[in-house]
């Protein structure tokens, strides 16, 4: 390996010292957190499933692709940017603080815009709307509150909290399903009021669990670089929700819905194959960055990791899902397992590019998140424009996998221009910064 420049060492040395166990924990925090929310979506879209059939299990889940949508909005990038820009030092309590003042006003706007949409999804009577549109907003609420809490967690390292946060609200959740179940309920729109109510009990035992940690003295930090980075990737994550989520919108209007629900019951858990992997990227976010800070950021190894968990990743979602989808969900879904395959190569390529862009973002590229996702957004839309009316969710499979195999090869193209370190035309700022103690800025 090189040897650093020497206003440089002093910060190599501090990440050598630190070793790579805390973010290994921290990671599996964040993975364990996921596992028990796939476990739990798994059994309660089951139950869905059972309780509403395709055509409901398909309404829901509109429904729920519109929160997903509007949580997305709100945080505005801030999931990416602030574990980047966090600077060394700041606990969990503030640095899940920072990232909930970040998205307190874009939620608030993305709430107002998505109460007349949840309103007309709601159905024809006038009660059944404002069912929807409550259950929305709860929903909303909660995700962008646990999303907030994730973010901070994983720019402090200490995750704790938000796991036991996950496992609560995901407990309360199989709860209000199984009582949902037992009493027989087909409404979506009740389904998806009790989806709210439930997931909110996790923010708010989180808070109570954050409320009790004595606060260390904060270092001086200001938000404006994780606001400007975070603004910067919103196209990015906009054209990456369009990929993820696209197909679920256009599925009930260019095909049906029960189209749709044969297809989110696999779709849901291919996504659930993404999350360990989006989870490691977001805990190495800022010791990506500081190793750029100090000319030591290597590429190689974390796009390998990367490759070898999506190829494995894909061919256990594979496996699994041809032995589980009839027995799990019923005969009904059957036709759901020839969608794995198209949904397997989409997840190996997804994984491929989150990392590429991952590491661009530490180096402080956020460019190069553009340049990959909006082409996969472009070519995503227009394969469900002309697959899905044909072939209905087969269409919306391929389609994915196309739009993620682009943007996997894209990225890793831009992947390959990043530099070690900051370069003097570029980064003559973040060089400069690197002799002192890490303020966790980016370089652009």
């Amino acid at each position: 390996m090189d040897e650093p420049p020497p206003g440089r060492r002093g910060l190599s040395d501090r990440l050598r010292r630190a070793g790579r166990l805390p973010a290994l924990v921290t990671t599996g925090n964040l993975v364990a957190a996921q596992l028990v929310t796939g476990a739990a979506s798994l059994a309660i879209n089951a139950m869905a499933a059972r309780s509403m059939g395709p055509a409901g299990r398909g309404s829901l889940a509109l429904l729920l692709q519109l929160t997903y949508l509007a949580n997305m909005l709100a945080m505005a990038g801030t999931d990416r940017a602030y574990p980047a820009t966090a600077p060394v030092g700041r606990d969990i309590r503030q640095t899940s603080a920072d990232a909930l003042r970040l998205v307190i006003l874009p939620g608030a706007v993305v709430l107002l815009a998505a109460a007349p949409i949840a309103y007309a999804l709601g159905g024809n009577g006038r009660g059944t709307g404002l069912v929807t549109v409550i259950g929305c907003m709860l929903t909303i609420g909660a995700l962008l509150t646990a999303a907030a809490l994730r973010t901070g967690a994983a720019a402090a390292g200490v995750t704790r909290p938000y796991l036991l946060a996950t496992v609560t609200g995901q407990a309360a959740l199989m709860v209000s399903a199984a009582l949902l179940t037992l009493v027989g309920t087909g409404s979506p729109q009740t389904w998806l009021l009790a989806y709210g109510a439930a997931l909110a009990v996790g923010p708010m035992v989180a808070w109570r669990l954050l409320r009790r940690l004595r606060p260390a003295a904060p270092p001086a930090h200001g938000l404006v670089p994780a606001r400007r980075l975070g603004l910067r990737l919103l196209p990015a994550a906009a054209a990456s929700l369009v990929v993820l989520r696209a197909d679920r919108l256009l599925l009930p209007w260019l095909g049906s819905y029960e189209q749709l629900g044969l297809y989110i019951v696999v779709a849901t858990v291919a996504e659930f194959a993404i999350w360990p992997v989006q989870n490691w990227i977001d805990v190495q976010s800022p010791r990506w960055h500081q190793r750029f800070l100090a000319g030591e950021l290597r590429r190689t190894g974390p796009l390998l990791a990367a490759a070898g968990y999506g190829i494995v990743s894909g061919l256990l979602l594979l496996a699994a899902g041809r032995l589980l989808v009839v027995p799990v969900f019923g005969s009904e879904y059957r036709e759901s397992t020839a969608l794995l395959v198209p949904l397997a190569i989409a997840t190996a390529c997804y994984s491929v590019s989150r990392a590429a862009i991952g590491l661009g973002v530490a180096a402080g590229r956020a460019r190069g998140a553009l340049a990959a996702d909006i082409p996969a957004m472009v070519v995503a839309v227009g394969a469900y424009l002309l697959l899905i009316p044909h072939y209905g969710a087969m269409g919306a499979a391929v389609g994915s996998a196309v739009a993620y195999g682009v943007g996997a090869v894209l990225a890793l193209l831009l992947a390959a221009r990043i530099p070690h370190g900051p370069t003097p035309d570029r980064d003559a700022p973040a060089a400069e910064r690197s002799e002192t103690p890490p303020s966790g800025r980016l370089t652009r």
